[in-house]
């Protein structure tokens, strides 16, 4: 019985197992349902129609869906039903007649349990099959980039790549591109030597084609704080601003550095005195008196409210305009005297919100009145110190719009509406029409800003956004600054400002440059625009940029 027993138990152990093993080789286990399609990807040359053709393991019928969110294909399908053993044609067409580039896209094919997606290329009939970018933008702070070339042909490409600067590198320098693939050159440029070299460029030969490549290093200096009011000193070349965070802020162009001046209170406004040398500052109940040269504070005087505008001399006389809730005078005070005694100008009362310049003789202030719809200019004599009032233009002579600038001579000033007006001595000649600037946009299109330059006989202007009555504010200004002759008033051309970049969830952003003010080197080889990135969130959305004028 011992020895029954243990062949008992030994037989009855190689039964499971021989049951086992047999079980084990005749069950099949359930496959994953998927999807199959027969090819990962569709080449379209012009118009035509080619087939993708899908298949499941899945016995249960199921739906697929369909998707492809590109106006330069179609299908046969929409969203048709497909079950083991069907084998369920897309077509897929191209209409690619109104595209003179190459198409990317994908078509989306899901259901369920499963999904594929098939890479769509479409080459236009009139399209070369070789991709290469027109220009590489180099962000601030970034000097090399990628570039990709692209093969939408089919067959494989060979390149080769020059460059017109020896400032500009990259690698691989040459190589093969498989069909429909793309290749990454990665090129560098050395930023500061770079500048002095105009229109640096790539080129990249395919076969008998050469393709230019503009190298874009982005050239703007982003400020570190909100710009309020700016001016330019000609005669020092130092361009000077004032910030909400109660700075005097100095950009000297000749060495792209910026220092600032700590004020004591919140800025309103700024006037740089002809000279270069010294700047004032209009705040709420004070005026600050700056040395440019030596960046510090020379005096605080405290005045009576604040102003619409500051006007400086060379002699430190400084002339308040008053606001809407002032008096309608004229504040005028001598700023290189700490507690200095303030005088009203004579001879009769001013506008309120008065936008005003200094003549180039240094013997006159115009003004324009910024809130009125004559919108008057003003003329007052400030030789004895204390402005005293001269007269003004006729009422409704002419559409002055709100503001003034004059050209280096002082023989006219342009107003922000575009209006020409003689400027002289002689009163009867005195703030006569002397033409029409023509500006882009609609009828009520103003200037911004404008700066003249009788070195290169143009002036170039940047023009206000329109105003948009339901949101109750102005847009963003256009994103140009605009070059005309200033011996005829005629238009010459617009430069586009440099768009802001930024780097949003992985990929480059860009957003329009609302240029705010332009000014003029005095050797007259740079324009410097104060631009900001309107609606961008960007924490430093104002800058500087800076235009070669060739």
């Amino acid at each position: 019985m011992k020895s029954f027993s243990i062949v008992f138990k030994t037989s009855r152990k190689l039964l499971l197992a021989l049951t086992s093993l047999m079980f084990t080789g005749c069950i099949k286990t359930p496959e994953e349902p998927k999807l199959s399609v027969s090819t990962d990807t569709l080449f379209f040359k012009g118009n035509e129609a080619q087939s993708i053709y899908i298949t499941t393991n899945n016995p249960e019928r199921r739906q697929l869906y369909i998707d492809y969110p590109y106006w330069w294909i179609g299908t046969n399908l929409s969203n048709p039903n497909i079950v083991e053993g069907d084998t369920v044609e897309l077509k897929v067409n191209s209409y690619l007649n109104n595209y003179t580039t190459p198409q990317k896209g994908s078509i989306y094919i899901g259901c369920a349990y499963d999904e594929k997606t098939v890479v769509l290329i479409g080459l236009p009939e009139c399209c070369n099959p070789h991709f290469v970018p027109d220009t590489l933008f180099f962000p601030l702070g970034t000097d090399s980039v990628t570039m990709t070339i692209g093969n939408y042909g089919d067959t494989p490409m060979d390149y080769a790549i020059t460059a017109s600067s020896n400032e500009v590198s990259f690698s691989p320098a040459s190589g093969q591109v498989p069909k429909l693939q793309h290749a990454d050159i990665t090129v560098a440029i050395n930023r500061e030597n770079l500048f002095v070299e105009p229109n640096p460029k790539l080129f990249v030969t395919i076969g008998d084609n050469v393709h230019t490549v503009l190298i874009v290093p982005e050239r703007k200096q982003l400020l570190p704080n909100e710009v309020v009011d700016a001016e330019y000193a000609r005669a020092t070349d130092l361009l000077v601003y004032v910030s909400s965070d109660s700075k005097l802020n100095i950009y000297h162009p000749d060495t792209k550095t910026l220092s600032s001046v700590e004020l004591s209170y919140v800025p309103l406004c700024v006037s740089v005195s002809p000279d270069g040398t010294k700047a004032v500052v209009g705040h709420n109940s004070y005026v600050t008196y700056v040395d440019l040269m030596a960046g510090a504070v020379l005096t605080e005087n405290e005045v009576a409210g604040n102003g619409s505008d500051i006007v400086l001399t060379d002699s430190g006389w400084a002339y308040i305009f008053p606001t809407y809730s002032q008096s309608p005078y004229i504040r005028c005070i001598d700023v290189t005297i700490n507690n200095s005694l303030i005088t009203l100008s004579t001879s009769g009362l001013v506008s309120s919100d008065i936008k005003a310049k200094l003549h180039p003789s240094g013997k006159y202030i115009y003004g324009v009145d910024n809130g009125s719809s004559s919108s008057d200019m003003e003329k007052f004599d400030i030789q004895e110190g204390t402005a005293r009032f001269l007269y003004e233009t006729p009422t409704y002579t002419f559409e002055l719009g709100g503001d003034l600038w004059f050209e280096e001579n002082g023989v006219r000033a342009f107003t922000r509406a575009g209006t020409v007006l003689k400027t002289s001595e002689v009163h009867s000649q005195d703030m006569i029409s002397d033409g029409q600037i023509t500006l882009e946009g609609s009828s009520n299109a103003r200037i911004k800003w404008l700066e003249h330059l009788a070195l290169r006989n143009e002036f170039y202007l940047v023009l206000q956004g329109d105003y948009d009555w339901y949101q109750w504010d102005y847009e963003p200004n256009p994103p140009y600054v605009y070059v005309y002759r200033s011996d005829d008033l005629g238009y010459k051309t617009k430069i586009k400002t440099e768009d802001y970049i930024m780097f949003i969830e992985g990929s480059w952003a860009s957003f329009a440059a609302s240029p705010h003010f332009v000014f003029a080197h005095s050797n007259g080889n740079e324009l410097y625009v104060i631009t900001k990135a309107d609606g961008s969130g960007m924490v430093r959305e104002w800058a500087i940029q800076t235009i070669d004028l060739e």
